[in-house]
């Protein structure tokens, strides 16, 4: 026993120095393109998001974590911009159709991507195209068209993650607003109606990572400022972006939380540590033994019923009598074939009971024998024998 403390002691220490030296250790960086809202990692949109307001200062700035159907369908929204940006852009036919009056009637969308579904390239009446380069440099340049807004420069960036661009665009309706170092397009305007739609081939460029390299975050605050300046809200999407279309229940934020995680394993690991012990040191049910009945008065009382209810004052007399005899003769060793004055002095000695009581149950036995047994003579029988009996 002394010997297994030490073995569980040892195992808690070890156990509670693993723990420590997980929660402790350096959380590896996640190089995932999500750009959202909330992440951290170097290709999230935490800064972004969080200085939208530098960039639309006089706007409103909500979350958009619903489908463009959803949000837009029957609201005469004006003054207002959509921003999307995702590593994938995959909307259905009726978010394409609402998003398409969105602009009409005066707003502005803006859309970066990586991957365009074919629905929307073919609505947009655009195609784009991947840049591979076999060269030996480690980065890769973009820069704006407008002069006021180019930098002789270029904006700079790492090797093969801004190298999307749109081989294909209309334009008779479509104009060129950025470019990269091959002078492929990669940021158009669309224009519908009274409002605008903005398609950009590279959303790494909002990302955490690309705003903080160098001077690359004068090249994302100009690519949004084309959205209008008296723009009154800006719904920033969140519903396109990975995971975005999961139900964010209670279990999927414990599962991203690497710190509540680690609670709900150490939970249920402890649970089954208990469930294991419990059945192996845990007794078997033993069964309940009922104890063996005694059934003599049952029997007594039952007799006595047939008896009482058949009115057999004569037997029942005669079983007292027979009792009483066999008493005697094995208590006293006296014979009960004569019961004469000799053999009532001889019991009163041995009993020590009073002669004057036993002569007078005597007597009753004497009268029982001979004559009628009625309900008194019963009773008085059974009352001078219960006496006897008391007294030896």
């Amino acid at each position: 026993m002394k010997g297994s403390r030490k073995f569980i002691l040892f195992f808690i220490v070890i156990f509670t120095l693993y723990v420590i030296a997980e929660v402790n250790r350096p959380k590896p960086l996640d190089w995932t393109v999500t750009v959202a809202k909330a992440d951290k990692n170097p290709f999230g949109g935490y800064i972004l998001f969080n200085r939208l307001k530098d960039i639309f200062a006089a706007a409103q700035v909500k979350v958009a974590s619903d489908p463009i159907y959803n949000l837009l369908n029957d609201q005469e929204l004006h003054a207002s911009a959509y921003v999307i940006i995702t590593p994938t852009f995959t909307p259905s036919k009726n978010d394409l159709d609402e998003l398409r009056q969105f602009v009409h009637r005066g707003n502005a969308a803006f859309i970066s991507a990586i991957n365009f579904d074919g629905l929307v390239l073919k609505s947009f009446r655009a195609k784009t195209s991947t840049r591979f380069s076999l060269t030996g440099n480690d980065s890769t340049s973009i820069n704006l068209v407008n002069p006021t807004l180019k930098t002789p420069n270029q904006y700079t960036f790492l090797k093969n993650t801004i190298n999307e661009y749109f081989t294909k665009v209309d334009t008779a309706f479509a104009t060129i607003l950025g470019v990269n170092d091959k002078g492929q397009p990669n940021f158009i305007k669309l224009s519908y109606g009274k409002g605008a739609l903005y398609l950009h081939a590279a959303p790494i460029c909002f990302s955490n990572y690309f705003l903080l390299f160098r001077n690359n975050h004068q090249y994302s605050s100009a690519a949004l400022s084309y959205i209008p300046a008296g723009t009154q809200t800006v719904y920033w999407d969140e519903y396109y972006k990975p995971g975005g279309q999961i139900k964010q229940t209670p279990l999927y934020f414990i599962l991203n939380n690497p710190y509540l995680l680690w609670a709900l394993r150490l939970t249920m690991a402890g649970l089954l540590i208990y469930v294991l012990f419990a059945m192996k040191r845990r007794q078997r049910i033993i069964p309940v033994v009922e104890p063996l009945r005694n059934s003599s008065l049952d029997f007594v009382q039952t007799v006595s019923n047939v008896y009482f209810n058949q009115k057999d004052n004569a037997g029942i007399a005669d079983k007292k009598i027979s009792y009483f005899f066999e008493f005697i003769r094995h208590r006293f060793f006296l014979q009960t074939t004569e019961m004469d004055v000799q053999f009532v002095e001889t019991l009163s000695r041995k009993s020590g009971v009073p002669q004057k009581e036993i002569e007078e149950m005597v007597r009753l036995i004497t009268t029982i024998q001979n004559h009628e047994v009625t309900d008194d003579l019963l009773l008085s029988l059974d009352h001078s024998m219960d006496n006897f009996y008391k007294q030896v």
